[in-house]
């Protein structure tokens, strides 16, 4: 989104005239090319979360680590009818090859129980796979994984609004946490 504003304010400033000259000055163009794999990264997720925001918007919204763009969380998901709770706090870490890589599972902010006194073997607590251990800030991490370029695993386009995005994340995470796998 902020290469649209930047090529339109380059647009409009290109037509500027310098006072007391008749000659105009063009400003460098963007270099969209240019942007580092990070910037490139935060860019991407920033725009994804701004795509799922009004989804999340009257349960309390969405929380994301505006300086690195690290996580989200989703303060008030609602949990499938087979969980004892209603309602979890959700958490997504990306990793710093995202998108071309996607997360290694989610975190939930306890132990959920299912219904009938179960347990769903995938929320482990302790992370594993590469996924950050946020165990002792009260992050309980569920293993689900997406394998990157593979048939039928996370193949992200250059366009955050077509698979595989953050939006194909998070109905993964729905079907991990409806389905008993």
């Amino acid at each position: 989104m902020s290469g649209l504003f930047d090529f339109i304010k380059y647009m409009f400033d290109a037509q500027k005239e310098i006072p007391n000259s008749s000659t105009y000055i063009l400003p460098e163009p963007h270099q969209n090319n240019r942007r580092s794999p990070k910037l490139k990264r935060d860019e991407r997720i920033e725009e994804e979360i701004l795509m799922i925001a009004p989804r999340f918007s009257s349960h309390g919204g969405i929380y994301f680590d505006e300086q690195n763009k690290d996580w989200l969380m989703i303060p008030k998901y609602p949990l499938p009818e087979r969980w004892k709770e209603r309602w979890c706090k959700l958490m997504i870490v990306f990793p710093n090859t995202y998108p071309d890589t996607p997360p290694i599972g989610f975190y939930l902010n306890r132990k959920f129980n299912l219904k009938k006194g179960r347990t769903d073997n995938h929320l482990v607590g302790q992370a594993y796979h590469g996924a950050p251990n946020l165990l002792e800030q009260g992050w309980h991490w569920y293993c689900v994984r997406m394998e990157a370029n593979s048939q039928g695993g996370w193949q992200p386009s250059g366009d955050c609004t077509k698979p595989d995005n953050l939006w194909t994340y998070l109905n993964m995470v729905r079907e991990s946490l409806t389905n008993d796998v």
